[in-house]
């Protein structure tokens, strides 16, 4: 985590106001709801937090940030702002959909009043939105489903019998995305001995686009792929997700 102590200025354009609060003294606890939709995000990802602090000094202990589909990061931070500063928390990648921002701190009495903290969210620069990703020709389709709107789980079975698999083993898996957004979670591999292997993944693929996820390893004789998501309602309807295992090179 990268924590920057920066003088409070006029604010730059790539920083977006999400709540302001007057904060407590001594060692309190307050909550900036965001209130903003899921379309305010569509375009929108966040690469840092900017806490600005006004009228007195605050100690900021701890942040736990709340996302739409219920998940929660804490973050540890144990640094003082000091009034008319600014920090800079480091969110370690890009990160959207926030519900809201829980704060944990210390403001300390004095004659200059309650402190007041500004949360700016800095925009994560992205490029132009590229083509409909195109699976590599040797990759094997897996299977696909159409997958549900908000928080939801769905499965893939791939159909294929313990023969089929006798002399394939995969490195990756590649999910593509099409007609929606859709944010993965986590995955959930069974295998047809009984095993299971859990993967946490917690990354945003547009439609469009396409995800790898490292399977650490040959693996084969997969018998599905639990899948927990969010997928955002829009006018383009449900997402549809296609999974392609990326075969091993076997010596």
């Amino acid at each position: 985590m990268m924590l920057l102590a920066l003088p409070a200025q006029a604010q730059r354009p790539d920083l977006v106001l999400l709540g302001e609060k007057s904060v407590g003294f001594l060692v309190d606890r307050d909550v900036i709801d965001i209130g903003k939709s899921e379309d305010w995000f569509r375009d929108r990802a966040f690469k840092q937090l900017h806490f600005a602090v006004e009228r007195n000094d605050l100690h900021l202990i701890a942040l736990k940030i709340v996302y739409i589909n219920g998940h929660t990061e804490e973050i540890r931070v144990d640094k003082t702002i000091r009034a008319g500063r600014q920090l800079a928390v480091d969110l370690r990648g890009e990160r959207s959909y926030l519900r809201r921002i829980e704060m944990i701190y210390r403001s300390k009495p004095s004659f200059r009043g309650q402190a007041i903290i500004k949360v700016y969210g800095e925009v994560a620069r992205r490029p132009g939105r590229p083509g409909r990703f195109e699976p590599h020709k040797d990759w094997q389709l897996l299977g696909e489903q159409k997958v549900g709107f908000l928080v939801d789980k769905d499965v893939i079975n791939v159909r294929h019998p313990e023969d089929w698999f006798r002399n394939r083993a995969f490195r990756m898996l590649h999910f593509l995305v099409g007609d929606n957004d859709l944010h993965l979670i986590s995955l959930r591999i069974v295998y047809f001995n009984g095993y299971t292997e859990t993967i946490k993944v917690d990354q945003m693929i547009r439609a469009g686009g396409h995800l790898a996820v490292d399977l650490k390893g040959d693996k084969s004789y997969l018998r599905r792929i639990e899948m927990t998501y969010r997928s955002k309602p829009s006018f383009k309807g449900q997402a549809t997700i296609k999974v392609y295992g990326e075969l091993a090179k076997r010596r």
